[in-house]
């Protein structure tokens, strides 16, 4: 050491400074007498400080600035600091004490310990230093304390000097002790915080993994929760100062290891119990909260290493859980209880993901075998776990973790019930009143902290996905996406019996995304199936098939039997053992699912018997171990030489393991009996003696039994059926809960080996995945399994308790419950709540109503106001309050209730007449009674009695408490509904309409308040999108109808007065064209008009709609086709004076107004045609009904001059019968007008049959251009020929009963109709050409009427037809015309034969008595009509005379065929002798005639005859192509002959019996007479031949004209006529012969 230099010196060091300071202290506290060496030994080193030089050295931890001090001077200079430690003098350590500390602080002391690569001399020097230093707490002294303390926390905290390992336990020993023996408060406060700064710089170094850590004081109040006392302060600036004193300096070490060995001392610190029996020892108490508060310290500030660091957490699970596992079980102790909890907090708060299991067996020890004790609480502890439920719900992701991975939330809800209920009245509990009310209350705070933290977590996770839950209609509640699923869901645990094990399930399983309420589904008809199975098997497995658990496969029942739990497993024997089919093979395959190769015999029975109980009956048995011995040889071949051997074998081991085993049983069987039992088994053969002992021996030794039923839950069996994710299932389990077994301990020690079991039990399984919940949906299972207990823990407090203290948390629990259950639709629970709290408002029975009723009634209007977008039906329930407030705030302010103006009571009519105090009084005494609450309805059924004076005192004052809620706070809801969503305010409106309705219904006091508010919040959200208003409509719609057709007159009229208003504010909004929103707003008024039995509402309704339609035409859009149906329901309205007055407006509309009825919809036109009809129709007035059918012209019109903008087609382009579909468009316009029309025509009156006949064909004649071919096809088909139909119809549903009357009938309708119908036809020929056909058979439908006049009118028709049409008539026209008119010749010819058969039936041959005279006369009248062929006779006339010279030679031999036809059938009807024998027998000929035909055959002959001669001078060209002269020679012969025949008659058929014969002369006469004119026709047209042809045919004529000379003849002109023949024709020939 080199001369010393004067220390004032301004070249002398730091480090010099230090020590001199120290030294000079320490001189000049020593006593010389006690201490002379130490300060000889000071002075020495002052002396050479005086000029110290520093020599420079290797291994020295002592520097004086950057030179390090050699070793020996290192040594020289700290060891009289080193001897002042080891004094017991307080004024010399302290200086010592300090000199070390400003060493460390001015980094003079350089160095690392306890690292295990450190200098010996180095960390000698430091180790010794750090020695004296701990060793002075031993003198107890507070300013050595302070001074060990202070040195001991820059050490630590120096970044110069590094302290690792023990020798940092040491350190942190220290402190814990001074902490523990100073007795000075400050000294003790001091101590903990050092330890405090010591232990935060220590964690905060292992997380940077550096010792340059920012070094922050402790704040005492943050992180100590020790007592305010005068020493805080003290401390405060005694850390501040040390750290501030610190120099930095960067060196890495072994950070992480002092952590943990840190840790490690204070878990050790804090299992160490009392040492003392009986009282504890207060010191070893006050080592254990300190050691934990130590602990909760670290974890509470723990970084991301210590936090998922696998050391750490071995470390927590190791040392912490078992010291948690011991302070937890000691009771008695609250302050190690509290700190318990308060560590268990910080565990679950920041490492429950990585402490799964552990926290699962903690939980219920620590907080729920706490809370659910309320016979013998401990207070202080009970508080405390109530103050920790707290604390855990300041978190809201807490909830959900813990309800998904371990099932707590629903039991710690259960125990909060418990404890807010409080423990039975008779039950000793040791509590004093105050005690148990502050459990309840607080319990009941914690029920409503929980559901706060649920609705803050759910606001959350519908926040972070920045949509709310329900927006749209069209979101799926209940839905989990795949990411959910395997985030929230994919593995949940249970506390306290077990944590079960996640399923085996395949990948592509597990991703597939199924809904949360499948997997719910599913889980319940399983454990359904498993329940009913238990019962009766093949229906348990009938049961799982049918829900798809199981397929019908008996390898996968096989499965389904082998690993599903829950399982009765003597069921499972009975089902293998049955003799049906399907079981048989059930069992085969469960066997042969077993692989018993290389196992013993005993072993593969075990296994075989361990799923399922051998069934009694022996048969069973006998079939199953049948099987197994199959199984077991196929599996070890050698063992045996063949399966009998096993069969027998196997019953064998039973046998002797129920001997063996059975307590029953006394004398056991020997092993000698069981071989001699065995002996020849194997064939004959003995089985080895060795193999049969050693069997003996196992089954003795170990009894066979089946395998224990686990306590898991009930899940399906792994495979690829299986496709549920095992979280999601296992969540299921908590939804769908399985009974616990509690768990009771007589002791701690009982509770703590529960404990090590569990958790041992635990640590042998795999660690289950820990999933952090992120979607929304697991609230709803959280809310189900809990909303129970949470409904009863709310609604007890709140109905027994009137302290403000105690309703208030109450209340706000209601409010976060609603709010939760509100937005996740749980529609159950959330009516459950709502119901709750609007019974709490005790509306329905305001003599009770007090201050927390008011404060629920204000919490009500809260939800509403905040939650009402999804209350969704809970609105009834609420706006039921609000009904209910309004009509008490009412009667408060003395206003009469609505009841004096609306009630069908006569009584309350009076009231309103009466002086107001009287009827106030009246009503306030009906408020005044006493009511329950409807939970159904939210209605108020009163209680009936008499209301007392009391109650009505009561009444005033608590009307007087309803005026601490404004008015417009209700009012509020209505006035807000503007902000309501779509969804929201389309609930908000079924639910007011749903209570107005219950206001209105009662017929003794109905009120119109919610009727009122209808309007307003029609009014206030009239301007929503159209979509939301149509469905808001729909419900007021049916509101309005149910009400307007009230039975009481004065609410229906307001409830129309309050439509009106609405539908006059609707019409001033202006509708875009082809909406349909002013139709769906004005259909109540058409439905009120028809449903409404007052005539005066119907008239209302009508001036309503008048007065819209008149003042808003312009704004009238959709709404005509909805006035238009008021109309014509006004139209067949039975008073006349509603029919008169919508007339009028029908007529001012269709006059006025026409061009707006279609300018935006055309099918109005189509409602205004039907509502015109409909007044046509009307029974009152045909004034109306002519003017209403002449407003149809006015309609049809419109129509044809283009009105309608699709109508207006240029007549060119309807012409082409080519035309498209697109042109055809305006017939959906005609059709409505022209089918009405139609239909009048069959009206019963006169006047209206006929002018609707004439519109009709007016309209069509005017306006038939605008239709195509297609169209007028329509038209007949649809209109005109139906027409014609339904007249034929009428004839026969009309039960006419005079000819008379079927004339008038069918003569206005077929008169009228069918020549207009020809007209029309053939004036628009050329587009109807197509249907000439259907008009010609419609004709001939007429023509086979029985009936002169028809068909008389149809023969004019048909004439009309082809006399005006024929020039446009194509040759194949003409062919279907005569084709037509010949086969009505052919179908209307008269069957004579049928009618004297008929008549030959009537009268019998033999009898002398006439027929009778009625039906003679009708099937004369019937035959004559049927005979009356002139008008085809007359048809054909007519035709030939309008175009027989212009007819084509086909047409002509047409025309001919129809006269032959009728011709022949009458000549041939007239030659039948024995027809007409029967005539005469049956005396008919008078009114029939003989031959009864004949006139027929006359006229048909001479018309034929007169066309024949004709045809040769007017169409000369015709005769070679018609054969006119050989048609001519024949017919003339034909005739010529047949009466030559008649005149010549004399004799009968041989068949006919002589007395039937007909009189000659007379019959003879009579038929010659009516032949004869046809003679002489033909014999003067005979005359006319000339001589040529006369002479070519002469030898044909010559033999019938001779014989006619000789005949009698009927008339002297035939005679002339043949004499003139003879003169003209055979004279010249005699002559030029």
């Amino acid at each position: 050491m080199s001369a010393p230099e004067s220390p004032r010196s301004p070249r002398a060091s730091s480090l010099v400074l230090v020590l001199t300071a120290a030294l000079d202290r320490i001189v000049k506290n020593a006593s010389w007498r006690k201490h002379g060496k130490l300060v000889q030994d000071c002075k020495a080193v002052l002396d050479n400080l005086v000029a110290f030089i520093p020599s420079a050295g290797a291994e020295s931890p002592l520097f004086d600035g950057a030179v390090r001090i050699s070793a020996t001077d290192a040594e020289l200079l700290v060891q009289p600091l080193l001897a002042a430690c080891d004094l017991q003098s307080a004024k010399v350590i302290e200086p010592a004490l300090d000199c070390f500390q400003k060493l460390i602080v001015h980094g003079h002391l350089v160095g690392e310990i306890g690292t295990g690569n450190d200098s010996q001399s180095e960390s000698s020097l430091i180790l010794r230093i750090l020695d004296a230093v701990c060793k002075c707490h031993d003198l107890g002294e507070e300013i050595i304390e302070l001074a060990i303390l202070k040195t001991l926390l820059t050490a630590v905290v120096s970044t110069s000097l590094s302290i690792h390992g023990d020798h940092l336990l040491r350190a942190i020993s220290t402190c814990y002790n001074i902490f523990l023996g100073s007795k000075v408060v400050a000294n003790q406060t001091s101590a903990k915080a050092t330890l405090t700064q010591i232990l935060m710089v220590i964690f905060r170094r292992m997380e940077a993994d550096s010792a340059s850590v920012p070094l922050q004081p402790v704040i005492l109040t943050d992180l100590l929760e020790a007592e305010r006392t005068t020493s805080d302060t003290f401390v405060q600036n005694f850390l501040t100062k040390e750290l501030k004193a610190v120099t930095p300096w960067t060196c890495l070490s072994q950070f992480k290891r002092d952590a943990f060995l840190v840790f490690r001392a204070l878990c050790r610190l804090s299992m160490k119990k009392p040492q003392q029996e009986g009282t504890p020892d207060p010191l070893a108490i006050r080592s254990k909260v300190l050691a934990l508060e130590l602990l909760k310290l670290v974890l509470e500030n723990a970084g991301t290493s210590f936090c998922f660091n696998p050391k750490f957490l071995d470390a927590i699970k190791q040392y912490l859980c078992l010291s948690l596992m011991q302070n937890c079980a000691v009771s008695d102790i609250l302050s190690v209880f509290q700190m318990s909890c308060s560590i268990f907090l910080s565990l679950i708060a920041k490492f429950r993901a990585s402490l799964k299991t552990e926290i699962g067996v903690f939980f219920p020890m620590i907080v729920l075998r706490v809370i659910e004790n309320v016979i013998q609480p401990n207070y202080q502890q009970k508080m405390t776990v109530l103050c920790f439920i707290e604390k855990l719900s300041a978190d809201p992701q807490v909830l959900p973790d813990m309800f998904v991975n371990y099932d707590c939330d629903v039991e710690v809800v259960n125990g909060l019930l418990k404890s807010a209920q409080g423990a039975p009245a008779s039950a000793d509990t040791g509590l004093t009143a105050a005690q148990d009310a502050t459990l309840k209350l607080t319990a009941m705070k914690c029920l409503t902290g929980i559901l706060k933290a649920m609705g803050d977590w759910m606001e959350k996770q519908l926040g972070a996905s920045n949509s709310p839950y329900f927006n749209s209609s069209d979101v799926e509640t209940g839905k989990l996406d795949a990411a959910s699923v395997s985030t929230a869901g994919a593995s949940a645990t249970e506390v306290g019996d077990e944590i079960a094990e996640p399923l085996e399930t395949d990948q592509a399983s597990t991703e597939s995304a199924v809904t949360f309420e499948q997997r719910r589904v599913h889980k319940l008809e399983l454990q359904e199936g498993i329940k009913v199975f238990n019962q009766k098997p093949h229906k348990g497995i009938d049961f799982l098939v049918k829900a798809k658990k199981v397929e019908k496969i008996p390898e996968e029942v096989a499965k389904f039997l082998l690993s599903t739990t829950g399982l009765n497993k003597g069921m499972i024997g009975d089902y293998l053992g049955e003799k049906e089919e399907f079981s048989l093979k059930v069992m085969h395959a469960y066997v042969d699912s077993f692989n018993f190769h290389n196992m013993e015999f005993d072993e593969s029975i075990r296994t075989f018997l361990m799923g399922f109980r051998l069934p009694g009956e022996a048969q069973k048995i006998d079939r199953i171990m049948e099987k197994f011995a199959e199984r077991y040889c196929i599996c070890n071949p050698k063992a045996f030489t063949s399966a009998d051997t096993a069969y027998v074998l196997a019953y064998s081991v039973i046998m002797l393991n129920t001997d063996a085993h059975n307590v029953m049983v006394k004398d056991k069987m020997s092993k000698a009996a069981f071989i001699k039992n065995n002996r020849g088994i194997d064939d004959g053969k003995d089985l080895l003696e060795e193999f049969m002992g050693g069997l003996y021996d196992r089954i003795v030794k170990k009894e066979i039994k089946m395998k224990a039923d686990n306590v898991i839950p009930v899940t399906k069996p792994a495979g690829k059926d299986n496709k549920f994710p095992a979280g999601i299932d296992n969540i299921l389990n908590i939804v769908i809960r399985k009974p616990k077994e509690e768990k009771l301990f007589e002791s701690s020690e009982d509770a703590i080996r529960y404990m090590q079991d569990q958790l041992k039990e635990k640590a042998e399984k795999p660690q289950s995945a820990y999933y952090a919940v992120i979607d929304v949906e697991i609230v709803k299972p959280m809310v189900e399994v809990s909303w129970g207990p949470m409904l009863a823990g709310l609604s007890v407090p709140l109905d027994k308790s009137d302290d403000e203290v105690v309703t208030s948390p109450c209340l706000e629990g209601f409010r976060h419950a609603i709010h939760i259950t509100s937005v996740m639709r749980m529609q159950i629970q959330r009516d459950a709540f709502v119901t709750s709290l609007a019974k709490f408002t005790s509306l329905h029975s305001p003599v009770d109503i007090k201050q927390k009723h008011v404060n629920a009634i204000k919490v009500l209007l809260n939800i509403a106001d905040e939650y009402g977008n999804y209350l969704q039906d809970a609105w009834e329930h609420v706006l039921t309050c609000v009904s209910r407030f309004d009509q008490l705030y009412l009667i408060g302010e003395g206003a009469l209730p609505d009841a004096t103006f609306f009630s069908n009571d006569p009584e309350k009519t009076k009231l309103s007449t009466a002086p107001k105090r009287k009827g106030r009084l009246h009503f306030a005494a009906l408020a005044a009674r006493r009511g329950s609450y409807d939970s159904t309805g939210g209605r108020q059924s009163p209680i009936p009695g008499a209301v007392t004076a009391e109650q009505m005192s009561n009444l005033v004052s608590n009307l007087g408490l309803l005026g601490q809620i404004d008015s417009n706070e209700a009012n509020k809801i209505f006035t807000r509904s503007q902000a309501l969503s779509s969804e929201g305010i389309v609930d908000f409106v079924k639910a007011l309409c749903k209570v107005s309705m219950d206001e209105l219904r009662s017929p003794t006091d109905p009120r119109v308040f919610s009727l009122t508010k209808i309007v307003e919040i029609s009014h206030f959200n009239m301007n929503r999108i159209r979509l939301v208003w149509s469905r808001m409509w729909n419900t007021l719609s049916d509101y309005f109808v149910t009400v307007g057709c009230s039975s009481n007159f004065s609410v229906a009229m307001y409830a129309m007065d309050s439509l009106r208003q609405l539908a006059m504010k609707f019409m001033d909004r202006e509708e875009l064209a082809n909406y349909n929103f002013q139709n769906q707003f004005m259909r109540p008024f058409v439905i009120i008009m028809q449903r409404s039995a007052s005539v005066e509402i119907r008239e209302f309704i009508i001036r309503c709609v008048s007065q819209m339609v008149c003042t808003r035409v312009g704004n009238v859009k959709s709404g005509w086709k909805i006035t238009f149906m008021v109309f014509t329901t006004a139209a067949t309205d039975r008073d006349s004076g509603i029919v008169h007055l919508a007339f009028e407006t029908v007529e001012k509309v269709v006059r006025d107004y026409f061009q707006h009825i279609t300018e935006t919809e055309n099918t109005i036109f189509t409602d205004c045609v039907n509502c015109l009809l409909a007044f046509i129709n009307n029974k009152f007035n045909d004034d109306i009904s002519l003017n209403a059918l002449a407003f149809l012209r006015f309609c049809a019109l419109k129509l044809g001059e283009g009105e309608l903008s699709t109508c207006r087609n240029s007549p060119e382009k309807v012409q082409n019968t080519e035309s498209g579909p697109e042109q055809d468009d305006h017939l959906f316009f005609w059709f409505p007008l022209l089918a009405g029309l139609a239909e009048l025509t069959y009206d019963s009156r006169t006047a209206i049959r006929k002018s609707a006949v004439h519109v009709l064909f007016d309209v069509l004649q005017c306006h038939g251009h605008v239709f195509s071919t297609s169209s007028w096809e329509q038209i007949y088909n649809t209109v005109l020929f139906p027409l014609f139909d339904s007249a034929r119809r009428s004839i026969k549903l009309q039960n006419v009963d005079s000819e008379k009357d079927m004339d008038a009938w069918l003569y206005e309708t077929c008169s009228l109709a069918l020549q207009p119908l020809v007209e029309l036809y053939v004036k628009f020929f050329p587009v109807v050409r197509p249907f000439m056909r259907k008009v010609l058979s419609l004709m001939k439908d007429f023509l086979k009427i029985h009936h002169e006049k028809i068909v008389g009118i149809t023969i004019a028709s048909f004439v009309r037809l082809i006399v005006k049409g024929g020039p446009q008539f194509s040759k194949v026209d003409w062919v279907d015309i005569l084709q037509g008119l010949q086969s009505v010749a052919e179908e209307t010819f008269p069957n004579v034969m049928q009618i004297v058969t008929f008549m030959e039936a009537e009268v019998p041959l033999n009898s002398s008595a006439p027929p009778c005279t009625g039906k003679l006369v009708c099937y004369s009248f019937n035959f004559y009509s049927s005979t009356d062929l002139y008008p085809n006779l007359q048809a054909v006339r007519e035709i030939y005379d309008a175009f027989g010279p212009k007819m084509a030679s086909p047409h002509v031999t047409l025309l001919l065929g129809i006269l032959n036809v009728i011709v022949v059938h009458a000549h041939k009807v007239n030659n039948d002798l024995f027809l007409r024998n029967k005539i005469y027998k049956l005396q008919l000929s008078s009114q029939m005639g003989d031959p009864p035909l004949l006139w027929l055959e006359s006229e048909s002959s001479q018309t034929y005859m007169e066309i024949l001669q004709r045809l040769h001078e007017d169409n000369p060209v015709l005769l070679k192509n018609v054969d006119v002269e050989a048609r001519f020679v024949e017919f003339c012969k034909e005739v010529l002959q047949v009466y030559a025949k008649t005149s010549t008659f004399t004799h009968q058929p041989q068949r006919l019996k002589p007395q039937w014969m007909i009189p000659v002369s007379y019959t003879r006469r009579r038929e010659l007479t009516a032949r004869a004119p046809l003679v002489i026709m033909t014999l003067r047209a005979l005359s006319r031949f000339r001589n040529t042809p006369f002479q070519k045919y002469l030898s044909s004529f010559f033999p019938v004209l001779t014989s006619l000379v000789g005949c009698e003849h009927g008339s002297m002109e035939v005679q002339f006529a043949l004499s003139d023949l003879f003169s003209e024709c055979f004279g010249p020939l005699l002559l030029n012969y």
